[in-house]
């Protein structure tokens, strides 16, 4: 039975709303039926188009479906994928939770896959990479001097037209651009869809009017507010974007008549994650360390707050290598990442990605795919450690998940925005990412049972690519950071430990979340966010039973060391993980030496991990000057006194009954899940 935490993230994260307020939500068991059905249409789709393979997928109507009929054994696994979601043993990637069979979902494939990778030294690659941030996915970019440059002359005078609709006032979905020689006034007016918004930053990047003035008219835009009802969020207005847009003007006009640096690009891409209101949206930059701006580069955050440069704050930075770094050059980079306080630059290791994928050129924002330039990936998550007294049950598991996986990445990406090349990239190498999590709670695993997964998973993915009739992964296992899933299973993250057994986890919604006045009326710790004042925390316990723990001032958590993190890693790397496993190593300052160390004896072995000062565990937020603490270790007798204070909590009072989703194309941005 899951916790209440677990019920609750999950209806604030994957519920779809049913209605227009926005006031009732799915239940846990129509969004698997969701789920499901649009696994049967992946499959289905798929088997259509090897009776006639000169159709392109986009092509293939519901009609065609009627063509094939999935047989006895092939629905039964789809009733096992169904039963294993029911169970919270396994899942099928986030937004998939969140949009799959809906309407979007199919017309607009990019919105069902986590993560991507792309390169940025063109206008269209910018289209792009805002794109995939519109739909949902995590970005990580490339910046490279190549042919974006500043306005063709500095622009003396900047408009804006700022929106003055309402919420329900929807205004046409087209951009329009409309040059005046007499008055030198170049006019874009921005269009009321996500189309239109990634669209639009490729027609101000091209900047092919020799300006007096821009006027950027955002009063097609509707009003905040409006359900969206395909993407299911709320619009969020012209706010995000008009501020952005602003900061890109000055960028562009600081650099009239010259090329953009990788720095220019960077904020420009920061920027561009500052639009999303709904929540920060995941990115991260990379460089290469031979690049001459490489210190700036990894210096970047600095000041910025001071310096009016906070979009900055957006993407996680990195420096790529492309040779082994030096223990003196090690010893170095660890004192920049110590004097940061962030854990940046983050290292990775080029050639052993090259290694593990010949085909790349990044990561994802979480590091645990390795992506070629216009890449994709969709993940699946299992969870080991409810499998702990069922090897059998686990291996078909795997099975099933696997498959699925590969059903995922037989997509069309020709959307009509993002290049080419992003379809090409997927129908070579049709990347998957099958995850664990769970695994600090299955300690008797060993590396077999990791490398038995892993092969059951690698022949169960080409097994599908050969009913299919399509071309193998190219890469299948991988490890992910577990964020949201493992909290809606009840389970711990990826490869991580949790920070002690006995756990208050405050858990941020809006305030204006229905499921805000039932917690309170449960007697949940309901507080402001200190520093967003749309949003409220909400405290939970929690607590981990199959976890050991180190016993420190009357309080039982983890301690483990950061080369006790770093070997699980490696045997993880070494026999499991195709690409690589996302971690966040958690160090003290006294362990830089062995860290240094260990990476430059295990640079063969080592991809990219994070790393992040440890916060002594043993300590409360008030202990460590912080308003709060996501995670704060507590005593068995205050989690007890807690647990005895609450309430039951009635989610049918904000979940529908209804299987009926709405089926008209949203417009705007929606979350990251």
């Amino acid at each position: 039975m899951a916790s209440t935490r677990a019920e609750i993230i999950t209806r604030r994260t994957y519920c779809r709303p049913t209605n227009e307020e926005g006031t009732e939500f799915e239940s846990w068991e129509q969004v698997v039926a969701r789920v499901v059905m649009h696994q049967k249409w992946l499959w289905e789709r798929a088997l259509t188009h090897k009776l006639i393979p000169e159709m392109p997928l986009h092509d293939i109507t519901e009609d065609m479906l009627e063509w094939v009929h999935l047989n006895e054994n092939q629905l039964s696994e789809l009733e096992e994928l169904r039963q294993l979601h029911l169970d919270r043993k396994a899942s099928v990637a986030g937004r998939t939770l969140w949009l799959g069979g809906t309407d979007i979902g199919k017309k607009v494939e990019l919105s069902q896959f986590n993560c991507c990778f792309v390169s940025v030294r063109t206008v269209h690659d910018m289209v792009d990479f805002f794109w995939g941030l519109l739909n949902g996915a995590g970005v990580t970019g490339l910046p490279e001097v190549g042919t974006l440059t500043g306005f063709r002359k500095k622009i003396p005078i900047l408009e804006l037209i700022r929106t003055t609709r309402g919420p329900a006032d929807k205004g046409p979905e087209a951009n329009y651009e409309h040059w005046d020689p007499i008055s030198s006034t170049w006019t874009i007016e921005i269009g009321d869809s996500a189309v239109a918004w990634a669209k639009s930053i490729g027609k101000l990047l091209a900047g092919k009017y020799p300006a007096e003035k821009l006027v950027l008219d955002f009063s097609r835009i509707r009003g905040a507010g409006a359900r969206l009802r395909n993407y299911g969020w709320l619009s969020q207005s012209d706010s995000g974007l008009s501020k952005a847009y602003t900061k890109i003007f000055n960028i562009l006009n600081a650099k009239a008549d010259s090329l953009l640096t990788e720095i220019d690009i960077g904020d420009i891409i920061n920027l561009l994650g500052t639009v999303l209101s709904t929540r920060r949206a995941a990115e991260a930059l990379l460089m290469h360390k031979d690049n001459p701006r490489w210190k700036e580069f990894a210096n970047i955050k600095k000041d910025m707050w001071e310096n009016g440069k906070d979009h900055r704050a957006q993407s996680n930075n990195s420096l790529l290598f492309s040779n082994k770094p030096s223990l003196e050059e090690l010893h170095d980079l660890f004192n920049m990442i110590n004097l940061g306080g962030n854990g940046e630059p983050g290292l990775v290791n080029v050639k052993h990605m090259l290694a593990r994928a010949p085909w790349a050129k990044g990561l994802n924002p979480c590091f645990e795919i390795l992506l070629s330039d216009g890449n994709t990936c969709n993940l699946v998550t299992i969870d080991v450690a409810k499998f702990k007294n069922d090897t059998q049950g686990m291996h078909r598991a795997a099975y099933i998940m696997a498959r699925a996986n590969y059903r995922q990445t037989v997509v069309d990406f020709r959307d009509g925005i993002l290049q080419e090349k992003w379809h090409l990239n997927n129908e070579h190498l049709h990347l998957c990412g099958v995850s664990l999590m769970g695994i600090a709670m299955r300690p008797d695993m060993q590396p077999y049972d990791y490398t038995r997964l892993e092969r059951i998973i690698t022949h169960s993915a080409y097994g599908m690519a050969d009913e299919l009739d399509t071309a193998y992964p190219k890469n299948i296992t991988a490890n992910k950071p577990e964020g949201s899933i493992s909290k809606c299973f009840d389970s711990t993250e990826g490869m991580h430990d949790p920070l002690g057994k006995y756990i208050f986890n405050n858990v941020a919604f809006s305030k204006y979340d229905t499921l805000i006045p039932l917690l309170k009326a449960a007697n949940y710790n309901v507080f402001n966010h200190p520093y967003d004042d749309t949003a409220v925390l909400v405290t939970f316990p929690v607590r981990y039973d199959d976890v050991e723990f180190d016993i420190v001032d009357g309080k039982e958590v983890n301690m483990k060391s950061a080369i006790f993190q770093l070997e699980r890693y490696k045997m993880l790397m070494q026999h499991y993980c195709h690409q690589n496993v996302s971690c966040t190593i958690s160090y003290s300052l006294d362990e830089t030496d062995e860290i240094v160390n260990w990476l430059y004896n295990n640079w063969d072995n080592y991809v990219a991990v994070a790393f992040l000062f440890r916060n002594d565990p043993t300590k409360t937020a008030a202990d460590l000057g912080y308003p709060y603490l996501p995670q704060e270790v507590v005593t068995k007798e205050l989690y007890d006194e807690y647990i005895s204070s609450l309430l039951p909590v009635d989610l049918s009072l904000t979940i529908s009954t209804s299987d009926e989703l709405d089926a008209d194309c949203g417009t705007g941005a929606c979350p990251i899940r």
